[in-house]
């Protein structure tokens, strides 16, 4: 049998978020017969996702990267590569493929980059134009997670198109089941319709659209509860919105939580109000616990919902569109699971963890040939 693949994942840390979700995907999944993962962080944590991994036995290199650019850490992971005889860097996000390439200039390693998602709004750099090409042509593999990022690596950052491949995101998950008792511990009536959302408290996930929405809705539907499942930098800004409209006792703050999918199980419709998306994670696991979505036509969410097939899409921003889309799904249970029903065949065909794994492993296959 021929040696391993050694591949070392480089990103900035593995906390909570997409991420580090498909680096822990890759790291379980991929065929360990084959292929051997180690992760590295630079920004001087593992994280909460890590520290699961490493109780495993996943092997990490932590590495504390100094304001500004830090010439000394493309040095120390140059030696890394060469000390540990990593085939591959697989780099997530665009600062780490940066200190990921460079540092492979002086190894052997080949170099896979992975861009997750993008800012909003998106913006020109004159720096990125002058260096990006050069760093294309020295990495071995370019993957967006969804056509819009793919289209935004060609626009914003001045990679070739035509090297740029698209990998979904993928998830291995359950089914959804009824947990009737999770709804009684929240204090979620057996008649209640239950909006919600697992997500990053951020800025450019624009919860007070989703808020904005449900306050809409509650003055029609007095059964109507909104789960907010996360944590971020916008929690107070939330929580001020929601006493503004004086829904504290419509709305449940879970928290950030390990087990997403016990929450999920009790959420009747997924609601994703972000600016920008690559591919959600979140929304994959809703499609495939078989969770009906509303989300905003935005970034990827639109090449994974169907509207009207496998969810519902509403223009970024408009918050009459998406309270009046909510309002028709909390009164109509058949339509609900029938989008569900359609959410679940979708994620089947194009986004399980298996058809993502095959992609990434006839990457690493194709730049490394027996």
């Amino acid at each position: 049998m021929a040696n391993k693949r050694r591949i070392l994942h480089l990103t900035y840390g593995m906390g909570v978020g997409g991420t580090e979700q498909v680096i822990t995907q890759l790291v379980n999944h991929l065929d360990d017969t084959r292929f051997e993962n180690s992760i590295a962080c630079i920004e001087g944590e593992v994280g909460l996702l890590g520290q699961g991994l490493r109780e495993r036995g996943v092997e990490f290199l932590v590495f504390k990267r100094e304001p500004g650019f830090d010439v000394k850490l493309i040095k120390q992971l140059g030696a890394a590569l060469k000390q540990h005889k990593f085939d591959i860097i697989h780099c997530h996000q665009y600062t780490p493929f940066v200190y990921g390439v460079m540092a492979a200039f002086f190894s052997k390693t080949k170099v896979v980059f992975t861009e997750h998602g993008r800012f909003h709004p998106d913006s020109y750099s004159w720096k990125r134009r002058v260096m990006n090409p050069l760093l294309g042509r020295a990495t071995s593999a370019i993957v967006a997670i969804s056509g819009a990022t793919a289209q935004a690596l060609a626009h914003y950052e001045w990679f070739a198109r035509k090297s740029i491949e698209v990998v979904y995101n993928g998830i291995s998950i359950g089914e959804k089941t009824n947990d009737a008792e999770q709804r009684e511990m929240m204090g979620i009536n057996a008649g209640d319709v239950v909006f919600g959302t697992i997500t990053r408290f951020d800025t450019i996930k624009n919860l007070p659209m989703m808020i904005d929405a449900f306050q809409q809705v509650c003055k029609d539907n007095t059964n109507a509860r909104l789960l907010l499942v996360g944590d971020g930098e916008e929690r107070q800004n939330i929580e001020t919105r929601v006493k503004k409209y004086d829904l504290q006792d419509k709305v449940i703050f879970a928290g950030y939580q390990k087990d997403t999918q016990r929450y999920m199980s009790v959420i009747d419709v997924y609601l994703l109000t972000s600016f920008s998306e690559g591919t959600s994670m979140t929304l994959l696991e809703a499609m495939a616990m078989g969770v009906c979505s509303i989300v905003t036509a935005v970034g990827g969410n639109v090449e994974i919902i169907e509207h009207g097939v496998s969810g519902i899409t509403v223009a970024s921003e408009d918050v009459a569109d998406l309270s009046g889309w909510m309002a028709k799904l909390a009164g109509d249970r058949q339509q609900r699971e029938l989008l569900g029903d359609g959410a679940r065949r979708v994620f089947a065909e194009r986004f399980s963890v298996q058809t993502m794994i095959r992609q990434y492993s006839d990457i690493y296959d194709r730049i490394l040939p027996d």
